[in-house]
């Protein structure tokens, strides 16, 4: 069994790599219970899928206009039923906490990064979009040299699209499938 978990936490690690978080997220959930089942809390197994569950759980952002790709912050939770995200960082490599300030900022000026776990709402043209849960995998500017967010769900029946950013939310808690 021990095989299987580790065979398990490279795959998840590759998912995420992948920006295929929601995958990873939720291959580190099973992981992380069944290793702590076998092996107990305190073994290096569980411990280390925890540790990647966490990093996988973590969700990064940008702040518009500018999407600084050097300006990383991290989204922590919504406030003022999702008009406001309260963030930390910038976000440095490696990481000092000390050094990030608490930041709350208009939604509308949040563009997830990319791997980031997100909710579509608030579309129109593509109104089947509205809930559904997606990775982000990549934004690019489209001839008007606004920014849309490539967004592949994690239901299979649905393609990719492109969402400008003021139309995805971040999920901090993927919903139960």
């Amino acid at each position: 069994m021990e095989s299987s978990i580790q065979h398990g936490m490279n795959y998840a690690k590759m998912l995420r790599n992948s920006k295929r978080v929601i995958e990873a997220e939720r291959l580190l959930n099973k992981l992380a219970a069944d290793s702590r089942r076998i092996h107990g809390p305190e073994h290096n197994y569980t411990r280390r899928a925890n540790e990647l569950l966490l990093h996988c759980q973590t969700r990064h952002v940008y702040i518009l206009p500018d999407c600084d790709e050097e300006q990383v912050f991290q989204a922590l939770r919504y406030e003022n039923e999702g008009a406001i995200c309260v963030v930390k960082g910038p976000v440095s490599r490696p990481r000092n906490e000390e050094d990030e300030g608490i930041f709350h900022v208009e939604s509308n000026l949040i563009s997830p990064h990319s791997g980031t776990p997100v909710i579509c709402h608030g579309l129109v043209s593509a109104s089947h979009l509205n809930g559904q849960l997606g990775d982000v995998r990549g934004g690019r500017y489209n001839d008007d040299g606004m920014l849309r967010l490539e967004v592949h769900f994690e239901k299979s029946s649905l393609k990719s699209a492109l969402v400008k950013p003021k139309n995805v939310r971040v999920a901090f808690e993927l919903p139960s499938i």
